[in-house]
């Protein structure tokens, strides 16, 4: 958990650096300034005051005019402060006037257009970041910008009108674009200009294909256009293309005509075929297999996969050949490159000579006296030959083992490192080398740090501390992480404006000596004046800020806003939220705070329909079976099961999800299966803060009809309610009380005496707490870390069961890489007693057998007492597992 804080403090760090405006500096001096804006209160009429700025648009930017347009606004008399804020762009440096008291931007609606596109794209295309001032002619770029968004997805029909909501209390400004979709505009004639009457005829045909259908890119006329369609059906024009060896084709999609008064969209692409382009591989075989030879020479020549014909494409497919047979131990490959042009063809030929194969026998280090060579050849990508492999060498692989070992030497201060590596052929037997040049190592001399007033020098770089400290080697990599620890470690105590700054000192009389000086600018702490809930319509304020947890006159941390971030995304809600200050920090003390969210959609509908063939049965077994608990059950020659009936059916699926019930991030769920041997219905309530606590809660209902095991019919009902609690952020370890009532009727015996009568009727009514603890990496694709689980539960006749018993179940799987493979192992164990005379339902007890536990049995087929047996026929199993 402490590696992951750490991480979101990073990562506060880089966010934050990218989003600060920068005041007015000397650097830009000279660049072309494209745009100036009056931000002020939206009630004042502030465009009479661009005569006084000196500082004018299209003009190259001049500090010394910055700051005298600043002076003759506050002469003005009618702002109590004016500031700049220079803000970098492509098309020149953007300069904001901010007179106070002036506003900023707070929620932005996209009403109608949700519908369609996702929140976070339509915020993207109108970009109007957070902590931007409110500027009215921004407006209308972003109403164009998404206009034109529009109209390139298929909407040219949309419509958009801007409304802006003045909130004088919090000084903001919401912002909504209220947009009339329309109707998707359909496709319409698709024309190609450039090819002859077949080429033409044969690209028509592949924008109409089946490929064309099933992939998403099917051009006919009334197929609905976006801009999806046109991107795949654009690739399927190039691998049309490719087919045909026009592998120097170009082709062009020309700006859609639009016809409204059918709504329809005509397409066309200027298309050059260009030459024929043969590529050749002559010399060796890239495959033993004929068909996998031209596969593999379109994944390893370019030309194939970008569609182009250019020298560096050439080149590359040269050297892409040549480190293919050299990590196939052909070490002494060579591959020349032919290059022949005709009118209407190109011949690419590349001739391969193989040699004889190597094996890489020795991996040799030579020179290294300070570092183990165990430490350096984990940085060495060549591997030795063993039993199964010739090794791997090529010129790629020996660049990249220098680059590491380089970068390792310079960790540990060998700033003048030499590396020079060499091949050394012994015929078939091949020696890397690699031959170093250690230098003199690089000690930190002195580390000095300056500016901390507030925090103490060893709570500056958690959880490591400088690294950077007297004595140890410099590392440029090592000071670079220490400057961004230190910045996010103020960033997370509310120091906003911090600015950290490294310097290296060579000693006079030796490189090799350094002083570092760490200097910080704390700047003031910035403390949360207020907390404005933005965006939310059905969801109660109170649930957002308990989930967000900003408090006020508390310190202005990004690590915590960043998390309450993540907190709202749980809730399983909101598709966006945003967590941050009212406007840019720069000298103020106190800031609001903006917690901005959008609500996903409430509504969700998922189903399936599909066809299941099922085998159902066994063979036809005779002799005598004793079962646990009962008397020998004689079966003679009664058929117990069918010979591997077959049964097919529809089977098909629908599941109703509301989001955000109440207000309060509850959500409800029911879903139904149906099929021929299984008929299941389920509802669930979720609850993020059961009665307004911290405990999470979740209560299902469930009822099955299942004819899977053809012995019985087995009738299941469950109702079951559990609390859940995060008890350690830290180990990720979570608490969960659950109590679960259950009943099983078994009917239509095939053989009655197989099973109990105490287990044909059975009530189950547990109360059980599971203690979760989960510190892997991730959850779907572990490499490190622990999963473990402890359950324990009672069971007893008092609360109406049908048996009292206790049980416990652990299991612990424990992930953890070596070299290039993962560790990874699972231990479970069960135990089950009954108490006060009763018994333990067969339903209830362990059973084994499968590919993850005991393989020598079928799954699920050996339980805690097996079944003895007499006259076992053969292909009867060794143990009867009735599942309910």
């Amino acid at each position: 958990m402490r590696l992951r804080n750490f991480v979101c403090c990073i990562f506060a760090a880089a966010a934050w650096s990218q989003i600060a405006v920068q005041g007015p500096q000397s650097v830009y001096e000279g660049q072309n300034v494209a745009e100036i804006d009056l931000v002020a209160n939206p009630h004042r009429d502030v465009e009479p005051l661009r005569s006084l700025l000196d500082q004018k648009p299209a003009q190259p930017y001049s500090q010394a005019k910055v700051e005298a347009s600043i002076k003759a606004l506050e002469g003005t008399g009618q702002f109590p402060k004016v500031q700049v804020n220079v803000i970098p762009d492509p098309a020149g440096l953007r300069l904001n006037f901010l007179l106070e008291p002036a506003y900023f931007l707070g929620i932005v609606d996209f009403s109608g257009a949700t519908t369609q596109f996702t929140y976070t794209r339509l915020l993207q295309v109108a970009n109007l970041p957070d902590e931007d001032p409110y500027v009215k002619a921004r407006l209308g770029i972003a109403e164009q910008t998404l206009q034109e968004f529009l109209r390139r997805n298929g909407f040219f029909q949309a419509t958009i009108h801007t409304d802006s909501q003045i909130d004088d209390a919090h000084q903001l400004v919401n912002v909504t674009f209220s947009v009339k979709m329309g109707k998707r505009a359909r496709v319409g004639d698709v024309i190609f200009k450039g090819p002859n009457g077949p080429e033409s005829a044969s690209l028509q045909h592949s924008i109409r294909s089946l490929r064309a259908r099933f992939t998403g890119g099917l051009l006919m006329r009334g197929k609905p256009y976006s801009r999806e369609r046109m991107k795949v059906a654009t690739n399927l024009i190039h691998r049309t293309l490719s087919q045909q060896r026009r592998l120097a084709s170009h082709v062009q999609e020309d700006p859609p005509q639009y016809h409204p008064e059918t709504n329809r969209v005509d397409i066309s692409f200027t298309v050059n075929v260009g030459p024929i382009v043969t590529v050749r591989t002559t010399g060796a075989r890239l495959s033993m297999w004929p068909f996998m030879s031209g596969r593999q020479e379109k994944k390893l020549i370019p030309i194939y996969s970008e569609a182009a014909l250019d020298p560096d494409l050439v080149q590359e497919g040269q050297q892409n050949l040549l480190n293919y047979f050299e990590k196939k131990g052909y070490f002494d490959a060579k591959v020349k490159t032919t290059f022949q042009r005709q009118p209407d063809q190109i011949l690419v030929l590349y001739e391969i000579t193989k040699g004889k194969k190597h094996k890489v026998d020795r991996i040799v280090l030579r020179g290294n006296h300070e570092i183990p060579e165990k430490d350096l050849l984990a940085q060495v990508v060549v591997k030795k030959a063993h039993i199964w492999t010739h090794g791997s060498e090529s010129q790629k692989l020996v660049k990249q083992s220098v680059k590491n070992l380089e970068a390792l030497y310079h960790d540990r201060g060998y700033e003048d490192v030499k590396i020079q590596p060499q091949t050394i052929d012994h015929e078939p037997k091949v020696e890397v080398v690699f031959n170093i040049e250690e230098g003199a190592q690089t000690i930190v001399n002195n580390a000095e740090v300056t500016g901390n007033e507030h925090i103490p020098y060893g709570q500056l770089a958690p959880p490591v501390g400088i690294q950077m400290h007297p004595g140890a080697p410099f590392s440029p990599r090592l000071l670079a992480e220490d400057r961004n620890r230190i910045s996010a470690t103020y960033l997370n105590h509310g120091y906003l404006n911090v600015d950290v700054k490294t310097r290296v000192n060579r000693d006079p009389k030796t490189s090799h000596r350094v002083d570092l000086v760490y200097t910080i600018a704390e700047h003031q702490l910035v403390r949360v004046s207020d907390v404005i809930y933005l965006g939310q319509k059905q969801t109660r304020p109170a649930l957002i800020a308990k989930t967000a947890q900003i408090p006020r006159e508390a310190p202005m941390k990004r690590g915590e806003m960043l998390a309450a971030e993540s907190r709202l995304y749980d809730l399983n809600i909101f598709d966006w939220s945003s967590i941050g200050p009212r406007r840019p920090i720069v000298d103020q003390t106190e800031e609001s705070a903006l917690v901005k969210v959008n609500e996903a959609k409430r509504n969700e509908i998922t189903y399936g329909f599909g066809f299941e063939v099922s085998h159902r049965g066994g063979n036809t077994p005779s002799g005598t079976v004793a079962v646990p608990g009962g008397p020998p059950v004689q079966l003679g020659g009664q058929k117990i099961a069918p010979s591997q009936s077959t049964f097919a059916s529809p089977r098909g699926s629908i599941e109703f999800n509301r989001r955000n019930m109440r207000g309060l991030g509850e959500t409800a769920s029911a879903a139904l299966l149906l099929s021929r041997l299984d008929l299941r219905a389920l509802t669930t309530y979720g609850q993020p803060h059961f009665i307004g606590s911290r405990w999470s809660s979740l209560t299902s209902f469930s009822v099955e009809r299942t004819t899977e095991n053809p012995l019985f019919t087995a009738g299941l009902g469950d109702v079951s309610f559990q609390v859940e609690r995060l008890i350690s952020r830290r180990n990720n370890t979570r608490l969960q009380i659950r109590y679960d009532f259950n009943k099983t009727y078994l009917s239509h015996l095939l053989v009655p005496e197989l099973v109990l009568p105490r287990d044909r009727n059975v009530h189950l009514s547990t109360f059980s707490g599971t203690l979760i603890r989960d510190t892997r990496d991730k959850p779907l694709d572990a490499h490190r870390g622990v999963f473990s689980t402890l359950t324990l539960g009672i069971t007893p006749t008092a609360l109406g069961s049908s048996a009292s018993f206790g049980k416990l179940t652990g299991q612990y799987a424990f992930y953890k890489p070596v070299h290039s493979i993962i560790l990874a192992n699972s231990i479970r164990l069960g135990l089950v007693k009954s108490f006060s005379g009763s018994f333990v339902p067969t339903s209830q007890q362990y059973f084994s057998g499968g590919g993850n536990s005991l393989r020598g049995f079928p799954i699920d087929e050996l339980g805690t007492e097996w079944l003895r047996e007499r006259h076992r026929p053969r292909g009867w199993p060794r143990a009867l597992h009735l599942e309910f």
